[in-house]
């Protein structure tokens, strides 16, 4: 089947290493139907002092530019880093342009990115993730002018614990409401494939009975984004995750067209 990838990065973003012409030519190469550029949108990064910000005008200009050029769709995306402090600086930044899609994606928490590991340190993993997404659900219902929950379980990809895998069974209580919000607002949980690649020896597991919690509840839309910031990563383990999607009852994927999800069969 062809694929929509609703999630990747360009040289827009500060930690991608494609232009954004490299990664349409993969795409079409790929052949993928479509992708979403959603360069990333992090004001006041505690540690890379603010540099997670880019030029929507230009971006969407070339984002124009290649579309005219290129036989695959292209939809003007952004991944919006969600911060107590920084929601109305966002929405104010945001506020002139126009987009096919929005990511809320939570990068920081406390201050500070899990990537680079003080967030873990004197937790438990238990209370590393729990902050994590008790903060989640506070900013989702706080900023709800986004489409997609960018990776849920971000915070379990850096994590120095044995326990690196997020499953319903040890934090139901938490994602629950996060998942009944996402379902009653009809925004999609974003499977995010680049969470389940080796890092440090480990593997990170899909509990598929969080995505079968999200259909239990309500949820409809499910989208797959490879969160590629590299070309060879471009719409990479699709056809795996499809078919456990599938395998959850969920019969159709969803991409973002002007803020409308738009939904199409798993094949």
């Amino acid at each position: 089947m062809k694929f929509h990838d609703t999630h990747t990065h360009s040289h827009f973003s500060p930690d991608a290493r494609m232009t954004m012409e490299e990664g349409v030519r993969q795409a079409v190469k790929s052949g993928l139907a479509g992708m979403a550029i959603t360069d990333h949108l992090d004001i006041g990064t505690p540690q890379l002092k603010g540099v997670f910000r880019f030029d929507p005008g230009a971006q969407q200009a070339e984002i124009e530019r290649l579309a005219a050029l290129y036989p695959v769709e292209i939809f003007k995306g952004v991944e919006i880093g969600l911060q107590p402090e920084t929601l109305q600086p966002t929405r104010e930044f945001l506020s002139p342009y126009r987009f096919d899609c929005v990511i809320a994606s939570l990068h920081f928490v406390d201050g500070q990115d899990p990537y680079y590991g003080a967030y873990y340190e004197n937790k438990t993993y238990r209370q590393a993730y729990a902050g994590a997404f008790e903060l989640m659900y506070d900013m989702v219902v706080e900023y709800r002018d986004f489409d997609i929950l960018g990776h849920f379980d971000y915070i379990a990809r850096y994590a120095p614990y044995q326990v690196r895998d997020i499953t319903y069974r040890e934090f139901g209580d938490l994602l629950d409401p996060l998942l009944r919000f996402l379902a009653t607002e009809g925004k999609a949980l974003e499977v995010n494939t680049n969470t389940y690649r080796e890092r440090n020896g480990h593997v990170p597991v899909l509990d598929t009975r969080i995505l079968l919690r999200f259909r239990e509840l309500g949820g409809e839309a499910v989208s797959l984004g490879s969160d590629a910031h590299d070309t060879f990563r471009i719409g990479e383990n699709f056809e795996r995750y499809k078919d456990i999607i599938r395998n959850c009852g969920f019969r159709y994927l969803a991409y973002y067209k002007n803020r409308q999800p738009v939904f199409y069969p798993i094949g």
